[in-house]
């Protein structure tokens, strides 16, 4: 019962990067806007961004790239680690072990991805969290890190 949980938290982690990705293909127009609307600093009310600020066009899609990238390499992971774990649900604790490092490594880069790029560069430096727009994506980030957090930990936990 217990590998089966850690195949579902590894689904999860898989669905949460897929979807992410996708919703920012199928809305391609309006995810380049929200960042543009970040990194450009516009409308600041309160603190002003420290360094620059990124008004170009091709920065601003490199870091929508990015973004995207690291969110299928998330989903990727996520469905891989739960093949792998499939596989080997009825095996050894150490093939089961084994397969458990690519889901782990999913939710390893989500935590770090959706916090280091939101909640610190895009919070900390882009002082995202004084608009509507930057808040709703730090607040989001932080949901969907602390998801691969825990989810990741779970996976981890050696009571298979």
């Amino acid at each position: 019962m217990i590998r089966i949980t850690k195949i579902a938290a590894a689904l999860f982690i898989g669905v949460i990067g897929t979807f992410f990705f996708l919703d920012n293909l199928a809305n391609l127009e309006a995810a380049f806007t929200v960042v543009s609307y970040v990194v450009s600093g516009a409308e600041q009310p309160h603190y002003k961004i420290f360094g620059p600020s990124i008004s170009s066009e091709w920065l601003t899609y490199l870091a929508l790239f990015l973004i995207m990238t690291v969110e299928l390499v998330v989903g990727a992971l996520g469905f891989f680690g739960t093949f792998q774990m499939i596989k080997t649900r009825k095996g050894s604790v150490e093939d089961f072990s084994a397969a458990k490092a690519s889901a782990i490594l999913a939710g390893l880069i989500g935590m770090l991805f959706w916090y280091g790029f939101f909640v610190i560069i895009g919070e900390a430096y882009f002082q995202m969290w004084q608009t509507e727009i930057g808040l709703g994506s730090a607040e989001g980030a932080f949901r969907y890190g602390t998801v691969c957090a825990v989810l990741m930990t779970y996976i981890a936990t050696n009571n298979d």
